[in-house]
């Protein structure tokens, strides 16, 4: 891919490049043709992403055969994963992108071992050995997914509020302040997705409809969902049910501190900024709630109940996905430069 470009904004106001014409809009033609070919590579993969997976659910409703096959979401995770990196490459640069990738995969694995061995942090809970391999106790596909989902939704806020990586604050205790905001924001969207994939990945739900283990189990249950089935008594792989509470502190917490750290230490001003590259995360983020959502209705088949998870999520990550939409409205409609609103 083309990386060696110091700086690409789309032509609009605050870009660099000139204003468009007034009551004109940014033309999506014009800033898809403006992309360089890496980039338009990166976009149109989700084209056929978002295509594969359209026919893929549809051919499994009319079959009443969920695609619930863990090396099937693993396969996907590492794809996905790898979009991500490409994407904060061409964003962000190398340097940055592999001191997010080593600060992101060490917290994750060391709170996942922690919770995994210790039961803190995200409650009383054990892997099984559906996902394999793992580093101690936990599964590697679990560690790459954790970058996957919170650069997404980092950069989905960075590009939803215009930040483009910049540091407004002078002093040690303002950049702290900003750093812990956009920390804050981000891990909640990291969370939202949580809600819907603890009830999804460690339901006994997974052995009707996958025909394995799900991934993991909580030993001492919790009080969210506790109407869920759980793993069958007896045998190393016992739960009880409901989701522990702190397992959505654990991820929030982790994702906090990750962001935390990488805006209050290593973030820099993007590379890539203004252009339609950047609606990517958001790309990823609508991905991530539509599979899985649709994925625990298909679940439903085969526990009446599995429905009202997928509702929790609407609730709790539509907002941003609407509001996020809502601003892509915005950028190429013609009316808003006409009202005098800035685009």
């Amino acid at each position: 891919m083309d990386t060696t470009s110091t700086f690409y904004e789309a032509p609009g106001p605050g870009s660099g490049g000139p204003a468009p014409a007034r009551g004109a809009g940014r033309s999506l033609v014009a800033d898809w043709k403006a992309l360089p070919r890496d980039q338009k590579a990166l976009l149109g993969f989700f084209i056929v992403l978002y295509a594969g997976a359209l026919i893929g659910y549809l051919g499994a409703w009319a079959m009443h055969k969920p695609i619930l096959r863990p090396a099937g979401v693993s396969l996907l995770m590492l794809v996905l994963s790898g979009v991500v990196v490409w994407h904060s490459v061409v964003v962000r640069g190398w340097k940055q992108t592999l001191i997010f990738l080593a600060l992101t995969m060490s917290l994750s694995w060391f709170f996942e071992f922690i919770g995994h061995n210790y039961a803190w942090w995200f409650g009383h809970y054990k892997y099984t050995n559906t996902l394999r391999p793992a580093i101690g106790g936990v599964p590697v596909i679990i560690v790459i997914t954790w970058p996957l989902v919170i650069y997404s939704a980092f950069m989905l806020i960075d590009w939803l509020l215009d930040i483009r990586g910049r540091q407004p604050a002078r002093s040690i205790l303002g950049k702290a302040a900003w750093a812990a905001l956009i920390a804050a924001s981000a891990t909640t969207l990291v969370t939202a997705w949580n809600v819907m994939l603890d009830p999804f990945a460690n339901s006994r739900v997974w052995m009707q409809a996958a025909g394995v283990k799900p991934w993991y189990f909580y030993q001492t249950g919790g009080p969210f969902l506790r109407e869920l089935p759980v793993m069958p008594r007896g045998g190393e792989f016992t739960g009880k049910p409901g989701i522990a509470i702190g397992a959505f502190v654990g991820w929030w917490l982790v994702g906090f501190f990750v962001i935390f750290i990488f805006c209050l230490l290593f973030q820099k001003p993007h590379r890539v900024s203004g252009s339609l590259v950047n609606v990517v995360p958001l790309l990823v983020y609508i991905f991530l709630f539509a599979a899985i959502s649709i994925s625990l209705l298909m679940m439903n088949w085969f526990f009446n109940g599995m429905n009202q998870v997928a509702l929790i999520g609407f609730f709790t990550m539509m907002p941003v996905i609407t509001v996020s939409l809502v601003k892509l409205v915005k950028l190429y409609t013609p009316g808003w430069s006409e009202m005098g609103v800035e685009q």
